[in-house]
């Protein structure tokens, strides 16, 4: 099973943002992830061409996949 931690910020007048990491580590925590996050929005991280930058925190969340590989016919 495949894991994502999702990290959406809002963009202002642009909507949001979802950074994606693989693989957290299983013993994550909500405050450990939401300080990453604020940290993330206080330092002003990531440039974008287009629209607002990063200026709030909306929600986190892990997503898990399913691979399941189909056999050779």
């Amino acid at each position: 099973m495949a894991k994502k931690l999702n990290m959406v910020f809002t963009r202002g007048e642009s909507g949001t943002k979802t950074i994606s990491l693989a693989e957290p580590k299983d013993d994550i925590t909500a405050s450990e992830v939401k300080g990453v996050m604020q940290n993330i929005v206080d330092k002003d991280v990531f440039q974008f061409e287009n629209g607002s930058p990063i200026d709030g925190i909306k929600r986190a969340y892990i997503r898990e996949t399913i691979i399941t590989e189909l056999p050779e016919a």
